[in-house]
């Protein structure tokens, strides 16, 4: 007996949930001396919805609208951390996961936030004299939705986002010591997200983004006197979708639309560098990822964008790049207006049938700047793409 046989039981929800008064703010601020360990959270959620069944069938109908502004700030200032430092913040406006272990899942989900505001993450992380193995993250999402089923053999979802809100984060170490092992700064906004997954699952999917904020911004950075083996990425997204199956057909129809400013800044500033070290920049207006193993997909795909997209990377240091064996120091930018992928396992069954339309019609700059001095191997890459579409499958016709 199949897993799907036996989930006879189907769960009906319906929520409707509605924010009008801000702003949601959170704050953390750590103040410390010499520690083992230091780690600082700031979250703020406008609309939450989690729907989490086991065994079972479940139909959502989900309307979340958020006119309200959100602000999520993590402040962390250590002297010595020997053990670790960590500051954290993320930003959600409208969010929902629905998901199930052996069911079906049949949701029909509509995401507004409305002009006039701002849903904003910012993590700062500040070392006066040493820590080990330094971490800084922000996400902030203006709308989010994730469902997913495991051997269900169904699932089916309509889903609108639109937003019309600035989207911001900014994520920083800092520092007038030295750092340990490795150091992460990671800085994440998006507009619109979404992700479907199954397997053993029949999988249709219809999607509707729109993105028509004023700004999407992601903003991080890495100072200090030296620093070994530290990655620092920035990604900035206006709309953003990703369904990814496994033996069951992939059917999805998604239209993304972006007039948004999009724009993802990395800055690096250090002296000594050495080990392995990267720095990236990465903007997509918007992004369509369909992927099964095993089975057909069929992609409808249209994407318009009228907005700007720019990515910057930069790369600066004062002193020498020879710590370490072979030291590398990888400094990216990539920009893209419209980008859709479709992929089939190469080597299962399956083939792709896809229908692609997409338009830009905005600038697309992607720049790199590397200011190095002797010592190490430095690497700069820039890339600008105004539309992309890519196709894999090794069978079908």
């Amino acid at each position: 007996m199949s897993a799907a046989s036996y989930a006879d039981d189907t769960t009906d929800i319906e929520n409707i949930q509605f924010l009008d008064v801000g702003p949601f703010d959170s704050t953390v601020i750590l103040l410390v001396e010499d520690v083992e360990t230091v780690a600082g959270q700031a979250g703020v959620l406008g609309n939450t919805l989690s729907v989490d069944y086991t065994l079972g069938n479940i139909n959502v109908s989900n309307s979340q609208t958020l006119d309200a502004s959100g602000y999520a700030e993590s402040v962390v200032d250590v002297n010595i951390a020997t053990e670790g430092a960590t500051s954290t913040a993320y930003a959600f406006g409208n969010s929902a996961t629905i998901s199930t272990c052996c069911g079906n899942i049949v949701s029909n989900s509509t995401q507004i936030v409305a002009a006039g505001n701002l849903i904003g993450a910012e993590s700062d992380l500040n070392i006066l004299n040493w820590a080990m193995n330094p971490n800084s993250s922000a996400i902030a999402t203006a709308n989010a939705i994730s469902t997913t089923t495991a051997y269900g053999a169904v699932l089916d979802s309509t889903i609108i986002q639109d937003n019309e809100a600035s989207v911001t984060s900014r994520s920083l170490i800092d520092a007038g010591g030295v750092f340990a092992d490795s150091a992460t700064v990671v800085s994440t906004a998006i507009a619109n997200t979404g992700f479907a997954g199954g397997g053993q699952t029949t999988t249709t999917v219809n999607v509707n983004q729109t993105s028509n904020g004023p700004t999407v911004r992601a903003i991080g950075g890495l100072y200090g006197p030296s620093v070994e083996d530290s990655i620092v990425a920035t990604i900035a997204t206006g709309n953003n979708f990703s369904i990814e199956n496994s033996y069951g057909v992939v059917r999805s129809d998604v239209t993304q639309e972006n007039s948004a400013y999009i724009n993802a800044q990395t800055d690096v500033d250090m002296g000594i560098w050495g080990n392995y070290n990267s720095a990236s920049a990465y903007a997509v207006a918007n992004s369509n990822l369909v992927s099964n193993i095993g089975d057909d997909i069929f992609v409808d795909n249209v994407q318009l964008n009228t907005g700007d997209v720019e990515a910057l990377a930069e790369f600066a240091s004062s002193g020498a790049g020879g710590v370490g064996y072979s030291p590398v120091q990888v400094v990216s930018s990539a920009a893209f207006g419209n980008a859709v992928s479709g992929y089939v396992c190469s080597v299962c069954e399956g083939a792709i049938t896809a229908n692609n339309n997409q338009t830009n019609s905005a600038s697309i700059t992607s720049t790199t700047n590397i200011t190095a001095s002797n010592g190490g191997n430095v690497i700069g890459t820039a890339t600008a793409i105004g539309n992309s579409a890519t196709f894999h499958s090794n069978t079908g016709n």
